[in-house]
């Protein structure tokens, strides 16, 4: 496989001809080793006099010879593989002696310069250095950003210049240089230098490759100072491939100009030169990804499985995961609910499931100047409606979804029972996730004394049926009321409803609203109790926004009050 990069670049139309010298990355799942690139190194001019002011004042050599020879083109060009040793003419002079050679490496790069200069004699300008060599594991931080004597490392190149990077390949790692993580303690609130230094390590491996150039005068022997970075590749262990300069692909090329007395002008330019696929390889490719992805999804089928578990027909399937989230300023601490699920007419659940529900006690705290306490406390509900026969004086009648209803009771450490609120809640007729409030109300006191033994001793009034809280199931009229019935706010109640509806009909019948008019007659859900839902929802709207326009009318009330 080739490999195929994809730059992860953003460039403007201005940009597209400027040589781009940050650094590039791209991404492949292809081997490295056919990763190829192509560098071509040219001398342009010399930017100094001063060999053709030398040159005169010798007198041995003509001033046409100086310019021609400062004019002659001196390029070279080297193609590239992953982590491929191309010796520059310093390594060659250091390696050819084997007094220079200590290790393993040393040695076998003694071989490799013995047999290269057996051939001929190499003059070359480019190289590069591997992972292997010393010159990859000096800290980059080092370096400087530019050529200022006044320029002084920043607070970041300093830490980062002490960390050590893992590195990719077969070299194990020392027992000394590996961190070592305590078995007790292992948060340290004040680490000394040594621990920083010991467990400061990079975390993504990675291997390193420089493509250099020596740029030393033909005249003097090769040294370090005259060797520049053309070219670094980084590359970490989820395919990553950093490139610092970008490949030109087209731009200007890269300039060099030397610190030597001659002061030298070079130009380098750096091309993507791996060997592209064939029509006939990538429709290969192309077909080992589809069935590798094929294969994928059958495991995934396979883990799923295979049938689908769906409602009979005729049958609407309402999943309810719930959570009760925070109660708000009730009387009294230690509060916990009661509630259960009301089943209106054509509604039924299974057997197994649960339709009632204690929550755990829950001490409340302040919170703008708010007694609020966070219960959390989930809860699942599986229902299935199905509209049985129905008379011809009842199909005008609109189906009730299902009610939770709700009790508030607090219990504190001397036993004493309190009721603190009733309020109701009706399950979502819409699929989705949806927050709801809902005000609580107790039955009122009458007289101070009931008052004080509900605050010393405890106990209140109850309700007998807590649907009364709402329409009674037990009710059979068409109109009720509840005059008379003395009642006190309390708090609120906060609930999150995940929804969830299914049916074969949304598989049979979804293509044109007629069809889903159809579907919704079939359920029992008509057009009029959407209207009249529609309509229920922006009461809830204009309410809510009363009430907060309220509020900051009393803000600003009190406000003006304290200021007076």
């Amino acid at each position: 496989m080739l490999i195929e990069c994809e730059p992860w670049l953003f460039t403007t139309m201005a940009d597209l001809y400027e040589p781009d010298i940050g650094t590039a990355y791209y991404r492949t799942n292809d081997p490295l080793k056919n990763l190829r690139f192509r560098v071509r190194l040219k001398r342009v001019t010399s930017v100094s006099i001063v060999p053709q002011a030398q040159a005169e004042s010798e007198g041995n050599v003509e001033l046409q010879d100086i310019k021609e020879d400062q004019l002659q083109p001196d390029e070279e060009e080297q193609i590239f593989l992953w982590q491929q040793k191309i010796f520059g003419q310093r390594e060659i002079e250091l390696y050819q002696n084997p007094e220079n050679c200590y290790n393993v490496m040393d040695k076998k790069y003694h071989d490799d310069v013995k047999k290269l200069l057996e051939k001929e004699v190499p003059t070359n300008r480019i190289f590069s250095y591997v992972d292997h060599d010393s010159f990859s594991h000096q800290d980059e931080t080092l370096n400087f950003m530019t050529t200022s004597p006044k320029e002084k490392p920043t607070l970041l190149a300093k830490n980062m210049a002490h960390i050590r990077r893992r590195r990719i390949g077969g070299r194990q790692v020392k027992e000394r240089e590996r961190g070592i993580i305590p078995k007790i303690n292992i948060i340290e609130p004040k680490p000394s230098e040594e621990m920083k230094a010991k467990n400061h390590v990079e975390a993504p491996p990675i291997q390193v490759m420089y493509i250099m150039a020596d740029l030393s005068p033909k005249e003097q022997p090769t040294s370090e100072e005259h060797e520049y970075i053309l070219c670094m590749l980084h590359i970490d262990a989820n395919g990553v491939i950093s490139v610092r300069p970008d490949f030109n692909r087209g731009r200007k090329a890269y300039i060099i100009e030397t610190i030597s007395l001659g002061r030298e002008r070079y130009e380098y330019t750096i091309e993507h030169a791996s060997k592209p696929m064939n029509r006939l390889e990538q429709d290969k490719e192309l077909k080992m990804y589809r069935e590798v992805y094929n294969r994928h999804k059958d495991f995934l089928q396979a883990c799923v499985g295979q049938e689908f578990e769906l409602p009979p027909p005729d049958v609407l399937r309402l999943v309810v995961y719930g959570e009760v989230e925070i109660a708000k300023n009730f009387e009294f601490d230690d509060i916990y609910l009661q509630f259960f699920v009301d089943l209106p007419k054509d509604w039924y659940a299974e057997r197994h499931q649960q339709l009632s529900w204690v929550t755990q006690t829950c001490r409340t705290k302040s919170q703008k100047q708010e007694s609020v306490a966070h219960f959390g406390f989930p809860f699942q509900v599986e229902l299935f409606y199905k509209r049985e026969y129905v008379k011809e004086e009842e199909k005008d009648l609109l189906p009730h979804f299902p009610v939770i209803y709700v009790e508030v009771l607090s219990l504190d450490s001397w036993q004493r029972y309190r009721t603190e609120g009733y309020t109701y809640f009706q399950l979502p007729g819409k699929p989705g996730t949806s927050v709801e409030t809902r005000d609580c109300w107790r039955p009122a006191q009458k007289s101070i004394v009931s008052q004080l033994i509900r605050f010393f001793i405890g106990g209140s009034p109850e309700l007998e049926f807590p649907t009364y809280t709402g329409i009674p199931s037990t009710f059979d009229g068409s109109h009720l009321s509840k005059f008379g019935f003395r009642t006190e706010t309390t708090g609120s109640i906060t609930m999150r409803f995940n929804t969830m509806l299914q049916s074969r009909l949304f598989m049979e019948k979804k293509s044109s609203k007629k069809s889903l008019g159809a579907l919704l007659d079939n359920l029992g859900i008509t057009s009029q109790q959407a209207s009249v839902t529609s309509v229920i929802e922006a009461f809830k709207k204009a309410r809510q926004k009363m009430l907060h326009a309220r509020e900051s009318a009393t803000r600003d009330l009190l406000k003006d009050t304290r200021t007076t």
